[in-house]
């Protein structure tokens, strides 16, 4: 099945919002694990500001909740 360039292009813009999602959980857990839950989450949004990446409350709260209770390791 060919796809269109239309349909290449959406598939790398999505690619690469997958991987300015996966830096900013990278560097807020490298740099906050086991921390406050609100310093985790003020380091969340600027992390997702700077990889220019828009999350909702919802998913910033669960991942900032994962990162100071330390479960990703």
């Amino acid at each position: 099945m060919k796809r269109s360039a239309q349909d290449t292009t959406r598939l790398l813009h999505l690619v690469e919002e997958a991987v300015r999602i996966r830096m900013v959980w990278e560097e807020v857990a490298t740099t906050h694990c086991c921390q406050p839950s609100e310093e985790v989450e003020a380091a969340y949004a600027e992390a997702a500001d700077r990889w220019d990446v828009q999350l909702n409350e919802h998913t910033a709260g669960l991942s900032s909740a994962y990162i100071s209770g330390c479960y990703w390791e």
